[in-house]
């Protein structure tokens, strides 16, 4: 995903009636090897789940509550080998993931694991936020959208879009 932008494409498919694992459960297995790696995980590991951590927002994005709004998202993600980035832009109901290169309207400061957990609903965002742990810097109020438009909830109430 180096530089360029990958679209969000329908991947609501019921990927458990064909035997393999559904997306959030393969963000969870990739994010427990990462965490799990001893005594750190390869570079290549760690990049392979931003981008499938990626893969997963543009899964969760809700077009239809982005009506007439546009913007990008910086994701400064603390991991094991460092500081890496992501943006997630939002433009005409349509969303790109991107490793570098984009002005951004709010940056979202947060830990790889909790990235994971908030992805796969095992953490709740206020409470990741509250607790201190997810950060905003930016425009504040356009990242409310980023609860909005990615959808999370808790685990506890999955809807159709939780794999």
């Amino acid at each position: 995903m180096t530089g360029t932008a990958s679209e969000s494409t329908d991947e609501n498919t019921d990927e458990k009636a064909e035997g393999t694992a559904g997306p959030a459960a393969r963000v969870r297995a990739a994010g427990e090897a990462v965490d799990g790696a001893d005594p750190l995980p390869s570079a290549e590991q760690v990049e392979q789940l931003l981008d499938l951590l990626c893969a997963w927002f543009r899964h969760r994005f809700r077009p239809e509550r982005a009506v007439g709004r546009s913007g990008t998202f910086r994701h400064e993600v603390v991991t094991p080998l460092g500081v890496r980035h992501r943006y997630l832009s939002v433009v005409n109901g349509h969303c790109a993931a991107f490793v570098a290169g984009q002005e951004s309207d709010v940056t979202v400061g947060v830990e790889l694991r909790d990235l994971v957990a908030l992805a796969t609903g095992e953490s709740r965002a206020d409470e990741v936020f509250v607790a201190g742990r997810l950060k905003f810097t930016g425009d504040v109020f356009f990242a409310m959208n980023w609860f909005e438009w990615f959808g999370f909830q808790d685990r506890r109430f999955p809807d159709r879009r939780n794999g």
